[in-house]
């Protein structure tokens, strides 16, 4: 037996509708005997029903019917592959919408995209708390406005009991502005005083609020401002960022707001200080160590042969070195060998907890 036209196998019709379009076209009516076959011929379009009340189905031209059956199929298919296309357009933008509600999800992490916003949740949440702040700030010295700003509310909230802690890298040892705002804050004559420690390795920004909520710099959302952030409120993410803060707390050295010493004389391997070298001075020190040749390193510094072996011999003197072998020696012990001379010098969003 023939495959009916709309299981779409093959073209052709069933042996049955052949012989009922046969005797429609005689003038019969099979339809009691033969209904399938009658339906077969009226959904290809071949047979209709007269419309004179006797309901009697009636045959048509086949081409002309074929010719408007594929017209219909066309267009159909034409629509098909129009929704087809949409399809990923469609998809595009309910994922967009997908992606965005998973970002506020429960409301236990909620992506804050604009630095103006992040700060006024900081301001809100850190100026609310309870008991603790802890702040892990690497991004290096920070601006004199931006500690002004900072000691009226942290003054507000260690009269109020709150404990601070802050840990920067070890570079603002060297910064005067902020250790002047450090001795202020580690060495008040009343109330409470915040605590202070300096790490040489590098860390992630992070602040915690009576370890309920947490503020952390955005790395996951791709073309983000740079300086987005998180809150985060899972009291489970809380915690591993606590314990995070803590570790490194650990490993830092306490800083009450004193500057690192400079100048000849000091002994830089068993000092408690040592000599502190500028950037300029640590860049000619790792050029010396690399193995560059004086004359390569001059070039690349933009000065002349002369003014880079003045520099060498006041680094050595600085050093206390009475050669090339060991000036890179005492430099390889050196603390000032760990500065992070990459990381960047400017100030975040999320600094203003600090």
């Amino acid at each position: 037996m023939a495959i009916d036209i709309d299981n779409g196998d093959r073209a052709g019709l069933s042996q049955d509708a052949e012989t009922a379009f046969t005797l429609i076209t005689a003038g019969e009516d099979p339809t009691d005997r033969m209904p399938e076959a009658v339906a077969e011929l009226e959904r290809l379009g071949v047979v209709v029903r007269d419309g004179l009340g006797t309901n009697r189905p009636v045959s048509v031209d086949p081409t002309h019917a074929v010719r408007r059956r594929l017209e219909t199929e066309f267009q159909n298919m034409a629509d098909c592959i129009s929704r087809m296309q949409s399809l990923p357009r469609a998809a595009e933008a309910l994922s967009d919408v997908f992606d965005r509600s998973r970002l506020h999800a429960g409301g236990r992490s909620e992506y804050l995209p604009d630095p103006v916003v992040v700060n006024a949740r900081l301001e809100g949440v850190v100026g609310a708390a309870e008991f603790e702040i802890l702040a892990a700030q690497p991004s290096g010295p920070r601006t004199r406005e931006h500690l002004e700003g900072a000691r009226g509310r942290d003054t507000g909230a260690l009269d109020r009991g709150v404990a601070k802690r802050t840990l920067y890298r070890a570079a603002v040892r060297d910064h005067a502005v902020t250790a002047e705002y450090a001795a202020a804050m580690a060495n008040r004559s009343s109330g409470r005083s915040a605590e202070f420690r300096t790490l040489e390795e590098p860390f992630e920004r992070a602040i915690v609020v009576d370890r309920k909520t947490a503020f952390i710099t955005d790395t996951l959302v791709v073309g983000g401002h740079e300086n987005a952030a998180w809150q985060i409120t899972d009291g489970a993410f809380v915690a591993y960022i606590v314990a995070e803060f803590e570790a490194r707390w650990r490993r830092a050295d306490p800083w009450h707001g004193e500057l690192r010493a400079r100048g000849q004389g000091v002994d830089t391997v068993s000092g408690a200080v040592g000599v502190r070298t500028t950037r300029r001075e640590r860049e000619i020190l790792r050029d010396i160590v690399a193995g560059r040749s004086n004359a390569s390193i001059a070039h690349r510094l933009e000065v002349s042969l002369r003014t880079l072996q003045v520099e060498i011999a006041e680094l050595k003197a600085s050093f206390d070195a009475s050669s090339i072998p060991a000036l890179t020696y005492k430099w390889a012990l050196s603390p000032d060998r760990l500065v992070d001379d990459s990381a960047p010098a400017g100030e975040a969003a999320t600094e203003a907890a600090a």
